[in-house]
């Protein structure tokens, strides 16, 4: 492994909640072969990189700022980031249904500012496809319509 790298990853995990897999997926990419694994032990123990501040930081992000839905969150944690299952639900049961709902609402309005002419089933769908319940996607619906 090249010398200053483990100087180098802590850098990069200190900018920004890293995922243990982005960190594995890093330190491959720069050559640390088998050492990968002890060098992420050692940032793990040393708070660099840690699962669960991460979940949460990944769904804050993507639901409040992004407007993702919880479907989507999961998803891309678990497939992407190999996130553990209970993490991913403890991440999510840290938001209120009001915030999930009005990340459905700002997507709609996202969604209609390209499409004002579409049905809402189309809309409907567009929302499910970004991962927001079938209920929390009328809902938004019905928000749209109240305005």
């Amino acid at each position: 492994m090249k010398e200053g790298v483990p100087t180098k990853i802590r850098h990069w995990c200190a900018r920004a909640e890293r995922s243990p897999a982005q960190v594995s997926r890093k330190l491959n990419d720069w050559g640390a072969g088998p050492e990968g694994e002890r060098l992420l032990a050692a940032l793990q123990e040393e708070g660099y990189v840690d699962a669960e501040r991460f979940a949460g930081a990944f769904v804050h992000d993507h639901i409040l700022l992004k407007n993702w839905g919880p479907a989507k969150v999961w998803s891309a944690l678990r497939q992407v980031h190999g996130i553990d299952s209970g993490l991913i639900r403890e991440a999510l049961d840290g938001l209120g249904s009001g915030e999930v709902d009005a990340a459905a609402v700002r997507a709609l309005g996202a969604w209609r500012k390209v499409r004002p002419e579409a049905s809402e089933e189309k809309a409907l769908g567009a929302l499910v496809r970004k991962g927001f319940p079938l209920e929390c996607a009328r809902r938004a619906l019905e928000a749209e319509d109240a305005d």
